[in-house]
C-alpha cells in the first residue's frame, strides 16, 4: 500500500512534512500543528508510519517545474458546522475529474491526478479557472510548500475520501477512485464544464459572500455580514431598493446565510435602514477580520460587484449624457454645472486631461481622493459615464457610416472591374462572369485599395459586410474571393467607358498605379 501511495504522490524527492498536534484548536474549529520540514527524501519507510498513525507527513507536488498531481484546498470560515455535501455535487454534477478528501481538521483537499508529468503552470491555470468558478479557495496546489497526506491512521483515520454519494470509504476504494478520474494534460484542456450560478450574477459576486451562500455562517459579526450582502444587493439594483424592500430581502438573507439567524427586529432595524444609503460599500477587514479566512481581496477587485466597484455618487451630477460617432471618432456630450460639455476620448484618459478640459468651460476639477486599493474613482466615474451615454438621435452615425462605407465599395469595384478578362485574375483587378454577373478578385486586391483608409477596420470587415466568399480556387487561381455584383455599383457605365479606351491606354493607367499598386 505504501509503495503505491509513494509513487501516486511524488513530486519534489528533496524533502517532506511532519507535523504534530498542539492540542489546540482556533476559534474556527481547526486543529493546530507544529510542522517541520525534513530535507531528505520520502521513503516507503515513512509512509509506513504515516498510514500506521505513528508520524503525519505531507509532500510537495513539484519536481521542478512538473508535476502529476494538484489540490484545490477548501478551508471553510468554520470547520464544526461544515458540510462538504455541496462541493460533493458540485463534483459529480459536473463531472469533475477531483477526489474530494476530507482534511485533519475537516476541510477539504481536492486531489487532481495526472497520468503523467505536465508543466505546473498549465496545471495551475485548468485548477485556478474551477477554483475561481466553484470553490474560492485561498490555495491552489502547486504552491511551492507542502500539504498533509491523506489516510493517516487508516484503519481509524479521519482523513478519508468520499465518493459521489458524499459516503466516506477506506483506502482500497480511494486508490479505485484515483484510478478511474487520473486524466492527461490533454483531456484536461479539453474538459469543458458549465459555470456555476445557483443565482443570477453569481460570477460577479464577492468571494466571501459566495462562500457564505455555500456554507451557512456561524460565527460573529452577523449585522455586519447581512449588512454586506444588503450592499451586494444594492450594487446588483444600481441603488434603486428603498428600506422596506432591502429589510424583505435580507429577512430572506438572514435565513438562508447564518446557523443561527439575526433577530428579524435587528434585520429590520439596524442592518436595512443603514445599507439603503448612496455611500454604501462593503465592510472588510482589517476592520472586519471575522470574515479573513474567506476574503479573497486580490479576486474580489476584479469583480464586477466586489470592492473596488462603487462608482462616485457625483455621477448623478452629470446629466442629458449623449455621443456622436463619426468615422473618426467618437465625442460624449453632458450637462455639467450648468455647462454644456463636449469631451473626446482623449480628455477622459487620465484626470488630468479631464481637469484641463473643464477649466476652458470655467470650471475646476478637484481630483478625487484615490484609495489604496481598488480602481481610481476617477476611472469608475469616467466609465459609468460612457456607459450612461445614449446616442444623439439627431446625428446617428449608421446613416453615415453605412453611406461612406458603400461609397467606399462603390470606388473599389468600378475603379478594378474588368469583364470575362480572368487572366488578369492576379493583376488587382476585380473580373466580372458576366453570365452569372458575378465577381472575382484577390483579397490583397482590396486590401492595396483600402491602404490606411479607415472606413474599414479591416478587409475582413467589408469582405463580410458584402457577403463576400472564399473559394480554394477559380480559373485556376488559388485564394479567390467572389460576390454577385453589388447593385449599387454603376458598372455598365464603367465597362461601356472601358470599352472606348484602347488597352495600351489601360493598361498605362494601372502601371501608373492610378488604379492599382504593383
Amino acid at each position: 500500500m505504501e509503495q503505491k501511495l509513494l509513487n501516486l504522490f511524488e513530486g519534489n524527492s528533496n524533502l517532506y512534512l511532519t507535523t504534530s498536534p498542539t492540542g489546540e484548536v482556533d476559534e474556527r474549529g481547526k486543529v493546530e500543528v507544529k510542522c517541520l520540514t525534513i530535507h531528505k527524501p520520502i521513503t516507503l519507510e515513512l509512509w509506513k508510519n504515516h498510514l500506521e498513525g505513528k508520524q503525519r507527513i505531507g509532500t510537495q507536488p513539484e519536481k521542478g517545474d512538473v508535476c502529476k498531481w494538484g489540490c484545490i484546498d477548501i478551508d471553510p470560515q468554520s470547520y464544526k458546522d461544515y458540510s462538504q455535501k455541496k462541493v460533493i455535487d458540485i463534483l459529480r454534477d459536473n463531472q469533475l475529474p477531483l477526489v474530494p478528501v476530507r482534511s485533519k481538521s475537516g476541510g477539504l483537499h481536492l486531489f487532481l491526478f495526472l497520468d503523467d508529468w505536465y508543466s505546473v503552470k498549465d496545471v495551475l491555470k485548468k485548477l485556478n479557472e474551477w477554483n475561481k468558478n466553484f470553490f474560492q479557495a485561498l490555495e491552489v496546489f502547486p504552491m511551492n510548500k507542502c500539504m498533509n497526506m491523506p489516510y493517516f491512521n487508516m484503519n481509524a483515520t479521519t482523513e478519508f475520501a468520499y465518493n459521489d454519494q458524499n459516503t466516506p470509504v477506506m483506502i482500497g476504494a480511494f486508490l479505485e477512485m484515483v484510478k478511474n478520474k487520473t486524466i492527461s494534460l490533454k483531456e484536461l484542456n479539453n474538459l469543458k464544464v458549465k459555470e456555476y450560478e445557483p443565482e443570477s450574477d453569481w460570477k460577479h459576486y464577492p468571494p466571501c459572500i459566495q462562500k457564505m451562500i455555500m456554507d451557512k455562517w456561524s460565527g460573529s459579526h452577523r449585522n455586519d455580514l447581512l449588512y454586506n450582502v444588503g450592499v451586494l444587493e444594492m450594487k446588483k439594483a444600481d441603488g434603486n431598493i428603498n428600506a422596506k424592500d432591502m429589510s424583505d430581502i435580507l429577512q430572506k438573507r438572514n435565513q438562508e446565510l447564518f446557523v443561527t439567524p439575526m433577530d428579524p427586529k435587528e434585520v429590520e432595524g439596524s442592518v436595512a435602514k443603514s445599507v439603503v444609503k448612496k455611500d454604501y460599500n462593503y465592510k472588510c477587514p482589517p476592520k472586519l477580520n471575522a470574515i479573513t479566512p474567506i476574503c479573497n481581496k486580490d479576486l474580489c477587485k476584479l469583480r464586477k460587484l466586489g470592492i473596488g466597484s462603487q462608482v462616485p455618487d457625483m455621477i448623478d451630477d452629470f446629466e442629458d449624457v449623449e455621443f456622436i460617432r463619426s468615422t473618426k471618432s467618437i465625442e460624449y456630450t453632458f450637462t455639467f454645472q450648468e455647462e454644456k460639455i463636449i469631451i473626446s476620448p482623449e480628455d477622459i484618459k487620465d484626470e488630468k486631461s479631464f481637469r484641463v478640459k473643464l477649466l476652458r468651460y470655467g470650471i475646476y476639477w478637484m481630483t478625487l481622493p484615490r484609495p489604496k486599493s481598488g480602481p481610481s474613482p476617477f476611472e469608475m466615474l469616467m466609465a459609468t459615464l460612457v456607459r450612461k451615454a445614449v446616442e444623439n438621435e439627431k446625428m446617428k452615425f449608421e446613416d453615415t457610416l453605412d453611406e461612406e462605407k458603400y461609397n467606399f465599395l462603390k470606388k473599389f469595384f468600378e475603379s478594378h472591374i474588368e469583364e470575362d478578362s480572368f487572366e488578369k485574375l492576379q493583376d488587382n483587378y476585380v473580373i466580372l462572369d458576366s453570365k452569372t454577373n458575378t465577381c472575382f478578385f484577390k483579397k490583397i486586391t482590396f486590401e492595396k485599395f483600402l491602404g490606411n483608409n479607415k472606413t474599414f477596420k479591416s478587409a475582413t470587415e467589408a469582405l463580410n459586410l458584402l457577403g463576400c466568399i472564399r473559394l480554394d480556387y477559380h480559373e485556376g487561381v488559388k485564394n479567390v474571393w467572389s460576390v454577385q455584383m453589388p447593385k449599387f455599383v454603376d458598372y455598365k457605365k464603367v465597362i461601356d467607358n472601358n470599352s472606348k479606351q484602347t488597352v495600351s491606354e489601360m493598361d498605362d493607367d494601372f502601371h501608373t498605379g492610378k488604379f492599382r499598386t504593383d
